[in-house]
């Protein structure tokens, strides 16, 4: 009986875990709906301004680091950035031609649907489950983690960008692996994904590619690689 609760315990907190995580195999489509104009919907979308705030972040010094510190920096206007607005809510899946998530709702509330403005709309909101009533605010605690030889068998070492339990933490495990090397625009991608987790956007088994977390972050990485390149910034 013993060995069976076990079992059922182990089972949990892995499907749990995989629900927020960043998987490097994943890659979306991003496509939008050709025919939605952003000014003939705006008055219709809050038009909140999301304040980043970095509370505690750590990373390896070096070179690497200045990167992840351009990441943070520029956050705030990447996020709200009419390219971003326009992004997110034109959306359209690959799969099915719907301007539509999949997956989209909160947590497990499966009956409660979100359109693409409800989305965009929450994530302006900033209300994240383990930071409650700071509304409006992107709060950022993350730290690297640079795996050992030992672990390297791990899933989590192989192929795994980033974690967060979003149930019981506020913090944000980025895996230097693929940190070392990632650019700028990168780094963005992933900290939006799995800031997005932190709101209650998990992963489900069909299409994860098409979901909030890898669409989203994806455009975020997409509009600060042309933020800076029409700055002159290096990514």
């Amino acid at each position: 009986m013993k060995t069976l609760v076990l079992l059922v315990m182990i089972t949990f907190m892995s499907t749990q875990n995989a629900q927020a995580l960043t998987d490097e195999s994943i890659v979306p489509i991003l496509k939008y709906d050709p025919h939605y104009h952003l000014d003939e919907h705006n008055h219709k979308i809050s038009s909140e301004y999301l304040v980043v705030v970095p509370e505690e972040t750590r990373f390896f010094e070096g070179s690497q680091k200045i990167r992840f510190e351009r990441a943070l920096s520029i956050l705030e206007d990447v996020l709200n950035s009419e390219e971003f607005k326009y992004r997110v809510l034109a959306y359209m899946r690959s799969s099915d031609g719907k301007r539509a998530y999949q997956k989209n709702y909160l947590w497990n509330n499966e009956d409660q649907r979100l359109s693409n403005e409800d989305v965009y709309a929450l994530i302006m909101e900033g209300n994240e489950y383990m930071r409650p009533n700071t509304f409006g605010e992107m709060n950022i605690n993350s730290y690297v983690k640079a795996c050992r030889w030992y672990e390297e068998w791990k899933t989590w070492c192989r192929g795994v960008i980033g974690s967060t339990n979003p149930r019981s933490s506020k913090w944000i495990a980025q895996n230097w692996k693929f940190y070392k090397t990632y650019l700028t625009s990168q780094m963005v991608a992933n900290i939006v994904h799995e800031w997005l987790h932190l709101l209650g956007f998990l992963h489900g088994e069909v299409n994860m590619r098409e979901e909030v977390p890898y669409v989203v972050g994806s455009i975020a990485g997409q509009v600060a690689e042309e933020y800076l390149a029409a700055r002159g910034i290096a990514n």
